[in-house]
């Protein structure tokens, strides 16, 4: 990474510091028992938290036989069914799902968020709209050092026409979106592809790093933890992801 990237006293947004603040609030007070399932052999130190996902297990049947709001998460080689330990916000937008150890991860609107209980940790990733075409999107993480970084990319977002996609327990026709991210301080680029559904707008999965040259998550809701009776789509502005047309 270029040394640019690096903020040895850096400041956290104020969005950052509440987030990081509730998540330790969290931490402090969900309960024990949120399990996932055993990971045999040898573990990533990020993947180490996701504790789950042996071979041969399934957890698309772990996730029918539980009666809660789970994901299917992958990272480093690793997989494990997270748990949602609590919802808050404004329409209940914000998510945290909890591994067998406490990890957490955050969503809000169905996007990571931020993470805890991770060797390196996501503290806060959010969108900002921008003038021209497009939007930015802002990462503000720790490595495993200790040292805090940010930096900022100019985003862009393109949808497929609706396909049927294969989900644990169930399979709909979703949006394929291509998140194309220009990062400015470290100079790269990345790519991530979220699955919405058409109308709603709801994140039924996707695959993106977390930040620039940073670990690849992978995640598919299981259980959905939201109800038809909710309107999180386009009407009452919650969705992360700006709305563009399908792609021809």
């Amino acid at each position: 990474m270029s040394h640019d990237r690096r903020c040895s006293k850096v400041r956290a947004p104020t969005q950052g510091r509440r987030k990081a603040v509730l998540l330790r609030l969290l931490l402090g007070g969900l309960i024990t028992g949120l399990t996932a399932c055993t990971q045999g052999g040898q573990l990533t130190p990020m993947g180490a938290t996701l504790m789950g996902g042996g071979h041969g297990e399934n957890l698309s049947a772990q996730a029918d036989a539980l009666p809660y709001a789970t994901l299917v998460v992958h990272t480093q080689g690793n997989k494990a069914l997270l748990v949602m330990a609590h919802r808050a916000g404004e329409y209940g937008r914000d998510t945290y799902w909890q591994a067998g150890d406490r990890a957490t991860l955050h969503l809000r609107d169905g996007v990571p968020t931020s993470t805890a209980g991770f060797e390196e940790l996501l503290l806060g990733r959010w969108h900002s709209a921008e003038a021209s075409a497009g939007y930015r999107v802002h990462a503000h993480w720790r490595d495993a050092s200790g040292q805090e970084w940010q930096d900022v990319a100019t985003a862009s977002l393109a949808c497929e026409s609706a396909q049927p996609v294969d989900l644990p327990l169930t399979r709909l026709p979703l949006e394929r979106c291509t998140e194309r991210l220009d990062w400015k301080s470290s100079n790269t680029h990345s790519r991530g592809v979220y699955w919405r559904e058409p109308g709603s707008l709801r994140i039924w999965g996707g695959d993106m790093e977390l930040w620039p040259d940073g670990p690849r998550l992978r995640w598919q809701v299981a259980r959905p933890w939201w109800s038809d009776a909710e309107d999180t789509g386009r009407d009452n502005g919650q969705t992360t992801l700006p709305d563009t047309a399908p792609s021809s």
